[in-house]
């Protein structure tokens, strides 16, 4: 049924990337799912070169973030440990793999975060920001677990085990998408 899609890892990061923009563009959310923390990090910057290049983030205002990278206002961040000492104004505690948008980034490096999907802003200092936050456009399968989109996308590697794929492929209501890395397009 065209669900399980070979190719190569570039082909698939633009695959990827040509989703999320359609999903977006439709007030839809896409589950990006990847079995390593390398595969979710290059899925990650080439979204966000992607949407750069489009105009859709300001290149002119950026944060450091954990591993020296960028992330500019309008990024999907998430944090990665729980912060009691922080609360959104809904008073929320922040949680570890909550995701966000970032809505601004202060002189001193500060970030004001938006909750993807509910209701609830916090700013988080520079320093917290530093060490405790990532961009979240893909994430891994513990990452995915338990959350429910529109549609899902795996980017499915020989790290694949049968787990994570059966969490990558149950994330979306209408389409779920297994995009594996191949040396040829021959799905046998």
């Amino acid at each position: 049924h065209g669900r399980i899609r070979p190719g190569t890892l570039v082909e698939h990061l633009d695959t990827i990337t040509d989703r999320w923009h359609r999903y977006r563009t439709a007030g839809a959310t896409l589950a990006i799912t990847a079995t390593t923390n390398d595969h979710a990090r290059l899925i990650n910057n080439h979204l966000q070169a992607a949407r750069l290049a489009a105009g859709e983030l300001d290149p002119e205002r950026s944060a450091v973030l954990r591993d020296d990278a960028e992330v500019f206002v309008g990024d999907v961040v998430a944090t990665r440990r729980n912060l009691r000492n922080l609360t959104t104004d809904t008073g929320e505690m922040v949680r570890n793999r909550d995701r966000w948008t970032v809505t601004q980034i202060d002189d001193d490096g500060a970030l004001t975060l938006s909750k993807l999907g509910q209701p609830g802003v916090v700013v988080v200092p520079r320093d917290t920001a530093l060490d405790t936050i990532e961009l979240a456009y893909a994430v891994t399968e513990y990452g995915n677990q338990g959350d429910t989109h529109t549609a899902a996308v795996a980017l499915v590697s020989p790290a694949t085990s049968a787990r994570g794929l059966y969490v990558a492929m149950t994330r979306g209501r209408h389409d779920n998408v297994a995009l594996v890395v191949t040396d040829t397009h021959d799905p046998a």
